[in-house]
């Protein structure tokens, strides 16, 4: 929740993979996921696999899809943390909880 707004993360991830083209990748490139904000409740973090450029400059220009896309601005990551792979579990799922590690700061 974010601003008392429900943001439902796969709607922003499924955003995301579109924005970025990675329809047709096979590996899970990225994971959004929230972490606790003292303004809004909650502040979405972006993980990344994807190799590029700057951090700020990347996430910047998805905002910048995004928006054209139409995602509510709540709804965009307000920062990146690129990975070399994303956290998966053994049945194949996102491991939610080494992401939300990953976006404290914790590992």
């Amino acid at each position: 929740k974010i601003g008392g707004e429900m943001v439902p993360h796969e709607t922003v991830e499924e955003a995301i993979i579109k924005a970025m083209g990675l329809e047709n990748e096979s590996a899970r490139k990225i994971a959004v996921v929230g972490v606790p904000d003292p303004d809004k409740g909650e502040a979405l973090i972006l993980i990344s696999a994807m190799t590029g450029g700057p951090e700020n400059q990347e996430i910047l220009d998805l905002r910048y899809r995004l928006l054209e896309k139409g995602l509510p601005p709540l709804w965009i990551p307000k920062k990146m943390i690129r990975v070399s792979d994303i956290p998966i579990l053994s049945s194949g799922k996102l491991d939610v909880q080494s992401c939300e590690k990953l976006a404290r700061g914790e590992v």
